[in-house]
């Protein structure tokens, strides 16, 4: 089996994403722990240590572990396309992937 997270969906509940990852693994989670568990996969802590949480210190960016961790936000790759482009991307994830897959990519949502 195979757990698909999409990052729109931990910004959006966190909590409830990480007990939905956890039950999938069956691992139980220290409830005395849970505060430092959020916070250690929060956004803001793993950007602010970022050469720990990426690959290599992110040593294959350029510009490092800080570019890997941006800003924390989905689609701004839509803002550096054309409309054209844009529809050739999601004309492109349909053929590949098929519906669904490309409908999860692109919302997080299942159908």
């Amino acid at each position: 089996n195979v757990y698909l997270l999409h990052f729109s969906n931990l910004k959006d509940d966190m909590p409830g994403e990480i007990h939905r990852l956890a039950e999938f693994l069956d691992i139980p989670i220290n409830e005395d722990n849970w505060d430092d568990i959020l916070l250690h996969c929060s956004f803001e802590y793993m950007k602010a240590n970022s050469s720990k949480s990426v690959p290599l210190g992110g040593a294959f960016w350029e510009g490092g572990s800080e570019t890997f961790i941006n800003k924390g936000t989905n689609g701004r790759w839509r803002d550096l396309l054309s409309a054209d482009d844009v529809a050739t991307y999601e004309k492109l994830a349909v053929e590949k992937l098929g519906a669904d897959c490309a409908g999860w990519l692109a919302t997080g949502q299942r159908a």
